[in-house]
Formats: C-alpha cells, structure tokens, sequence
C-alpha cells in the first residue's frame, strides 16, 4: 500500500466538481450546512484531521457522497499512517497461514 488518498482528498474534489458545474459551495456554507466548525471542516479537507463517521454521514447528508466510501478510503489511509511509525515487536499467538 502506497500513500493512499485521504478521504478529505475525496470531499475537496467533490467540491471543486460542484464548481466547475456552477454550484460552487463554500467550506463555510458546507460547515454550516452539516453542522460542524469551519476550522474542522478545513482540516478535514486539507488531510489533517480525519473523517469519522459522523461526518461522513453528515457530508453524506448534504452532498450525496458515499458515507462507506469515505470511511473506506479514510480507513486505508490511517493505516497507511500508522505502519510508516515505528512500533514494538508483537510476538503472534499463532503461525501465520
């Protein structure tokens, strides 16, 4: 696995389509609508917090985006994260198939 895409990668280019058809929303107006700080929003949108599932839902709400697709491509994501840190050396219970 290679530095998948965060999901907030997913909302941002949803949100440049809906411009480029001349239904431009703004992170403000998007905040808004689902009920969430602008601040957040942002961070989401720029991979710097993650979308959780209350959000997806919410995006999914007001957006019509796939709610499973971002938790989906948010999860991949935080893996990837976590298995670039080093971490202690777990011992198996059992072999490996």
């Amino acid at each position: 696995m290679n530095n998948p895409a965060h999901a907030g990668e997913l909302v941002s280019e949803w949100l440049d389509g809906l411009k480029e058809e001349g239904q431009a929303i703004t992170i403000t107006e998007l905040a808004e609508r689902i009920q969430v700080t602008r601040p957040l929003l942002s961070r989401i949108i720029n991979g710097k917090a993650p979308v959780t599932a209350d959000v997806a839902l919410r995006l999914h709400d007001a957006l019509g985006i796939s709610a499973d697709l971002l938790m989906r491509v948010q999860s991949k994501y935080s893996l990837w994260i976590e298995s670039q840190k080093q971490r202690p050396q777990i011992q198996p219970f059992f072999a490996s198939c």
